[in-house]
């Protein structure tokens, strides 16, 4: 019986401990398909609208407000990097998507502070994909 007492409390013992290691993630994020078309209009500028454009216009001479986002992005030389900040069909030349990858090839990771959710990513990936076109 004493043996049995014993591994009963080791058991629980150990469970408690891995059960203070255990960290919960949350709800995992599915994947966008990637011959969904992506609407700059409908699905990035309301992301822009969320995480931007309260640093924005405000700073690196970017303005991402409604109306003006696109003509700011789309082919434009970014300001402090010898890159374009929108590289149509070519998200990896794009400083844009490589500020929000998490990758860090251009400085911080935007937004500062923090990190879009990554269907968010996903969909700024693709529209770049896509060919980046103001639709």
């Amino acid at each position: 019986m004493k043996t049995y007492t014993a591994k009963l409390v080791l058991v629980a013992a150990l469970a408690w401990m891995f059960r203070a290691c255990y960290k919960d993630v949350g709800p995992v994020e599915p994947e966008l398909e990637t011959d969904t078309e992506v609407s700059f209009s409908n699905d990035v500028q309301p992301i822009f609208n969320a995480y931007c454009i309260a640093c924005h216009p405000s700073s690196g001479n970017l303005d991402l407000r409604e109306g003006r986002s696109y003509s700011q992005l789309v082919n434009v030389p970014a300001s402090g990097y010898p890159a374009i900040r929108v590289v149509p069909g070519d998200p990896e030349a794009s400083v844009l998507y490589k500020k929000i990858d998490g990758s860090g090839a251009y400085g911080a990771n935007m937004p500062t502070g923090g990190q879009l959710p990554s269907t968010d990513v996903q969909k700024i990936r693709l529209w770049i994909e896509q060919g980046a076109k103001n639709n």
